[in-house]
Parts: C-alpha cells; sequence; structure tokens
C-alpha cells in the first residue's frame, strides 16, 4: 500500500555503470549501446554543466514543488540556465500517467512514483545508462556500488529512472507510529506505551478524566480521543500500513517470509485480522471519532490544530509540517504528538527501521523519450546530484538562509529557523526542502568538503529543533530522540530485495490490473471491519477473504513470490 504513497512524503562511491558499461556489467540484447535512441548523441565525456538557458517541462507527481519561482528556484536558474516549467499531479496521478502513455504526450522530466512502468510498456521512458556513463560523473558517485540497485527488473535489466531515496540515508525520526499528546502522556506519569493495549488504556483513561477540552479561544469542545486519517488515500497511512507494522511487517501490502521468500498479501492474513478486531473494538468503545472515515485531509489537520485530538495513527509527514507548527505558533506545545512503536504484543518487533538496503530503484527522476534535449537533462541531473545543488536545496542560499559559524558549521540563520518551525508555508517561500525530493542526492549521513552535512536533516539538527516540551518527554523516557524509542536497524537482517512495494511498482499487465482490484476491495472492506457491530466482524472478514480469492489474489501472490526472488537474483 506504500507504492501508492512513496512519493508523498513525505523523503532518504564511484563505480562502473552497470548493463555493459563496465567489467562485470549484465549485458543483454536489451542493454547494449545499439538499441539506445541517443547512443549517437553520446560521444563523449562532459564534466561541465551548461548555462545557456533552456526550460524543460517536468511532471513531478506528488513529489511536491512549486511553480519554479522560489529564492532558491532562480539559484538554480542563474546556476545552471535550467528553469523548469512545472506540473503536479491534480487528482489520481495513476490516471494522468495513463494519458499520457495513451497519448504520446510527455514532458522532458518526469517523476511518475511507482506508476513509471505506464510509460514504460509504451517506450516513453529512455534508457539510462549511457547517459550516465558520459555525462553521469556526480550521479555514479552518489550512487556508487548501489548502482546495480537501479536496474529495473529481470527482463528489462537497464536504468530507466534515478533512485528518490538518499544513499547513505542516516534515520533520524520515525515516520510512522502511533502518536500521543504529551499531556495526555506526562498526566499518566509516562508510562510503558508499547502495545496496542497500553496505547488503548493510556488514551481511555485520559478522555474518562477529560471529555472536554477548552481551546485558545476559551470555549470547550468534545475530546476526541483517536481520530483516523480515513478518507481517500489517507486509508493507506492511517489505516492500511499501520495495520502492517504493528502486526510485524513493512508498510507495504506484502507479508513475506525471510526464509522462504514467499509473499502473501499482508490485508488479509491473520494478524491483519486481529489488527482490525482490535481497531473494531476502539469503535465500539465510542474511541474513534465518527468522521474518521468522511473527512477531507484538511478537516482533519484542523481538528488536530484545535489540540482536541488525544491520538493519532498517522506518518509524521502528514501532519508535522502543517498541525505541529500551528500548534507550536498557538503556544499549545504540550498538544503536539509523541511518536510510540505499538504492536499487537510484546513479542512483535515494530519494524519501522527494518533494513531495506537502498530502496530508490523503481521510481525517481527519469528523462522521456520526447525530451528536447537529452543531454541537456542529463547533465541538469548531474548537477543536481552535486554537493553544490544539495546544499543549496536542503539549506537555501549563503548569507540569506544560512552562514558558517565561529567553528565552521553550516547553521541556519535565526529567523529563517524560526520561520522553518513555525511557518507552513515555509518550503513555498523559500524554495528550501521543495527540491530535494525525489531529485538524485546522498542521504543526511554524507559530509561534504567543508566537513559539513549537506542535508539539514541529520540527527543532531533534528534534536535541535525540538520543543522544550519534547525533549522533557524524551528525558523522562530516557531517550534522546523518538527514534530511541523504536526497534534499532541492526536488530533488523538486511531485506535482499529492498522495499516490497517498489518491486510491485515494476510489474505490470495482469498483475497490475488484479493488483489494483484487489486494493479496490480492501478499501471497501476495511472500514466496514473498523465499523462493524459486535458479532458482526467475523461474518464480514469471511466475506472480505472470499471476494479477494474471488478476484486473484493468491494468483499475484504467486507472481510475486517469483519476483522477489527474480530481484534477488537481479542484484548479484
Amino acid at each position: 500500500m506504500k507504492r501508492v504513497l512513496s512519493s508523498l512524503m513525505a523523503v532518504v562511491l564511484t563505480t562502473s555503470l552497470i548493463s555493459g558499461c563496465g567489467p562485470g556489467g549484465n549485458q543483454s540484447a536489451d542493454s547494449t549501446a545499439a538499441t539506445s535512441p541517443v547512443s549517437a548523441a553520446v560521444s563523449s565525456t562532459s564534466s561541465t554543466t551548461p548555462t545557456d538557458p533552456i526550460e524543460f517541462t517536468a511532471y513531478m507527481g506528488s513529489g511536491s514543488t512549486d511553480n519554479w519561482d522560489t529564492p532558491v528556484a532562480k539559484k538554480i536558474t542563474e546556476l545552471t540556465g535550467v528553469s523548469l516549467k512545472i506540473e503536479n499531479s491534480v487528482g489520481d496521478a495513476k490516471q494522468r500517467i495513463s494519458l499520457m502513455a495513451a497519448s504520446g504526450e510527455l514532458p522532458d522530466l518526469i517523476f511518475a512514483g511507482t506508476n513509471l512502468n505506464l510509460l514504460l510498456d509504451v517506450d516513453g521512458i529512455e534508457k539510462l545508462d549511457d547517459l550516465i556513463e558520459q555525462y553521469g560523473s556526480n550521479i555514479k558517485k552518489v550512487y556508487g556500488d548501489q548502482i546495480k540497485r537501479l536496474r529495473w527488473s529481470k527482463e528489462k535489466p537497464n536504468i530507466y529512472c534515478l533512485g528518490d531515496a538518499g544513499v547513505g540515508e542516516e534515520a533520524t525520526d520515525p515516520t510512522s507510529g502511533f502518536n500521543v499528546q504529551h499531556a495526555v502522556v506526562k498526566e499518566a506519569g509516562y508510562p510503558k506505551i508499547e502495545t496496542l493495549a497500553d496505547f488503548e488504556n493510556l488514551i481511555k483513561t485520559y478522555y474518562v478524566k477529560h471529555p472536554t477540552f477548552k481551546g485558545k479561544d476559551g470555549k470547550e469542545q468534545p475530546t476526541i480521543p483517536l481520530l483516523l486519517n480515513g478518507f481517500d488515500w489517507g486509508y493507506f497511512i492511517s489505516i492500511a500500513n499501520p495495520a502492517n507494522l504493528a502486526t510485524g511487517f513493512t508498510d507495504d501490502e506484502w507479508a513475506i517470509d525471510p526464509n522462504t521468500l514467499e509473499a502473501k498479501r499482508h490485508v488479509i492474513t491473520d494478524s491483519n485480522k486481529e489488527y482490525f478486531k482490535w481497531l473494531n473494538g476502539m469503535w465500539n468503545q465510542g474511541l474513534i471519532d465518527k468522521e474518521s472515515f468522511t473527512e477531507q485531509v484538511d478537516q482533519y489537520k484542523a481538528k488536530l490544530s484545535s489540540g482536541r485530538v488525544l491520538a493519532i495513527i498517522d506518518a509524521s509527514w502528514n501532519y508535522q509540517y502543517d498541525v505541529h507548527k500551528a500548534l507550536r505558533a498557538s503556544g499549545l506545545e504540550d498538544r503536539m504528538y509523541g511518536r510510540y512503536p505499538c504492536t499487537l504484543n510484546e513479542n512483535t518487533k515494530y519494524p519501522e527501521y527494518y533494513d531495506k538496503g537502498y530502496i530508490g530503484f523503481g521510481s525517481g527522476m527519469a528523462i522521456t523519450s520526447k525530451c528536447k534535449d537529452k543531454v541537456r537533462a542529463m547533465q541538469f541531473l548531474n548537477w543536481m546530484a552535486s554537493e553544490e545543488a544539495m546544499v543549496l536545496c536542503d539549506w537555501g542560499i549563503e548569507s540569506v538562509h544560512w552562514k558558517y559559524d565561529e567553528k565552521g558549521k553550516r547553521v541556519l540563520l535565526p529567523e529563517t529557523l524560526k520561520q522553518k518551525n513555525e511557518d507552513k508555508d515555509f518550503g513555498k517561500k523559500t524554495g528550501i526542502g521543495q527540491y530535494v525530493y525525489p531529485w538524485p542526492r546522498y542521504g543526511n549521513a554524507y559530509r561534504d568538503k567543508t566537513g559539513n552535512p549537506v542535508s539539514s536533516n541529520t540527527q543532531e539538527d533534528v534534536i535541535s529543533n525540538y520543543t522544550q516540551t519534547e525533549k522533557d518527554v524524551l528525558a523522562a523516557y530516557g531517550v534522546k530522540m523518538w527514534k530511541d524509542l523504536y526497534p534499532q536497524k541492526s536488530e533488523f537482517q538486511q531485506a535482499p530485495y529492498g522495499a516490497a512495494f517498489k518491486i510491485e511498482g515494476s510489474m505490470s499487465g495482469d498483475f497490475a490490473a488484479i493488483s489494483n482490484k484487489v486494493t479496490d476491495i480492501s478499501k471497501k472492506y476495511c472500514p466496514r471491519l473498523i465499523l462493524a457491530k459486535p458479532g458482526e466482524f467475523d461474518k464480514i472478514w469471511a466475506d472480505f477473504v472470499k471476494d479477494m480469492e474471488a478476484a486473484g489474489v493468491r494468483d499475484i501472490e504467486s507472481q510475486f513470490s517469483q519476483a522477489v526472488k527474480d530481484r534477488i537474483e537481479l542484484w548479484k
């Protein structure tokens, strides 16, 4: 289910190119220079970025950007000559990509998320191997030996897009979790919050004592114990993905046995049934807000910003950049949310930091077959993979947004930091952070030639931006960061196949059609399961499994199991 949202999010050493471009390359008929439409144009290595003006059209999907009119965007154009005419997704991104595939009307550059396969099926995307070899010195340095993980599939072992995740990402704060207001845990004496039962008892106890909440305007309103973001795409990050994580599986649609590599659609596993029974119990106790499945996201966030919602189950990127800023600006720091790794039972590890290795494959910036200047486009992508570009995109303009302090450390100017923490439109106004994801880049562990991180999302920076209330809560739990409450990456074995949702994004044909169908069935049944009256749950669950099997779920489980094994072979 994460495949639907891989681009929302929130993001994260030199080697010879694979696919016939260097020693040990896995060359095939699909990867030879003779088959590349740009082979003739790629005749010599260029390490210089042209600066003559050119405008590229770019579809950025839900990789949220702007109209290329921010200070950072203007600086990029000044340094490269490139400006972008950007289209963002409006409505269903997959429908938009399907329309492009059918019409052949393509932009120069595209970020299609995990829908890129729709354009590959109609030869709408350029192979990048030769272009990277000739014009991608920065790109080769960034991806290093992980460049093999950019290969598309066993059938198409070429590079078609540059990975949208940072290479060498250092875990900072968790994206997922069961989120509780600081005021609630403080009153309870900072109890253990590790299981669903812990989470339930905590908010139930506080709600009984405080059935109403007095806002900043002095008005009393009903307290909301738990609010779900269950409308439209919110279903994935508030209902489906948390079910996977709470039962010990990663936040996509698959439960993969690490020993046999057999894959099951997670939503109809026994552990998922148990999770939905828990949500059903919460609903029948009156602990879940009745508008959880009907509110638009703006209405959902307005409730959170009021301070009267005790707990949520959501991705941090969906509330941190506007709701938290609104609460912080209103002086309601104790109504901001802490993140806790709750699972079905104490024997289940919450896999937020499950080690997937590099997961940028399958989605990222791509050059279309209709691009007006493919070489210039690659030169621009290569510049975006430079240290200079990454510092500019993540920190802003030197002396305008940041400076070096007396110790040589790169720091945001006080006014920039204040705006970043309090203004929900900070990125749109400055451009800072707007052109980081999904462009090729190092992760936040990388230090540039000055010894400073190219990313402003390091552990140190995250901690420095905590409110005093957050610091007090974390200190009470004996940790420094929210991530310290979670099982760490070292506690998991690395998945040799990367991220399951990225594998699914490279599949098409009947698989894609059936996968979409069973996802639609899931979206229909899961709210019904939560809202079921006592005694009705098991009957609805049986109907759910029956409809999923009739739609072909067992067939795609078999196909996906094989795709996982093929992915491991491809990356050897």
